[in-house]
């Protein structure tokens, strides 16, 4: 599967890209609205005959997946995190991705190579530079939150509150598309830069 820019195909897709957004959060097309990153998503996936056609499970993580990829691309992590070979992805609680997350094992990430790795710990996770953090440890989220600080790791999960509760980017399932909230103050105060193109596309963004 080929890397995508998704602000190059957005403006392809939608002449109207270029201008800024009437509102915080809305897409200047309006036919793409929702759909749009879930549309840009598939087309990092395999074909159709690779996924179990009545699974809409798979099919959900597969996107979310390719989301989690592709966030690198309007994401800067601080210098001194980037200092070892490896982009860790984690996954810290039970991991609803399966084989969706592992297919991303090899590709690149800022310039490293990805490597997947599951946690039980919060504290073992603090090595990630990304950490997906489950939906099985919500009533924990606190513990975890408090575990990751200061440390520069885009927390990133897909239960209803999550963005608003202190995790970077909460990934959210509207029917059958595929949308994201972003805490930029949380972002900030780890020391990630989020770009202003990937906030204008999100549904909410609580700014620092």
């Amino acid at each position: 599967m080929e890397e995508l820019n998704l602000t190059a195909a957005f403006r392809r897709l939608c002449p109207l890209a270029g201008h800024a957004a009437r509102r915080r959060g809305a897409l200047p097309c309006p036919r793409l609205q929702g759909a749009f990153l879930f549309a840009l998503a598939l087309l990092l996936l395999p074909s159709p005959s690779a996924v179990q056609a009545n699974s809409r499970h798979a099919g959900e993580y597969q996107v979310k997946a390719a989301f989690i990829l592709n966030f690198t691309n309007f994401i800067d992590w601080p210098d001194s995190s980037l200092s070892s070979d490896a982009f860790i992805i984690g996954i810290l609680g039970r991991d609803p991705f399966g084989g969706a997350i592992d297919s991303l094992n090899g590709k690149t990430a800022k310039g490293r190579k990805v490597v997947i790795r599951r946690y039980d710990d919060p504290g073992e996770a603090r090595e990630a530079d990304i950490l997906f953090i489950s939906d099985s440890e919500k009533r924990a989220l606190p513990r975890i939150l408090k575990a990751l600080r200061n440390r520069p790791v885009l927390t990133v999960g897909d239960s209803q509150g999550f963005a608003r509760s202190g995790v970077m980017i909460g990934m959210l399932l509207h029917g059958t598309r595929v949308g994201f909230e972003i805490n930029n103050r949380a972002a900030h105060q780890a020391g990630i830069r989020i770009s202003s193109r990937l906030l204008r596309l999100a549904g909410e963004v609580i700014e620092p």
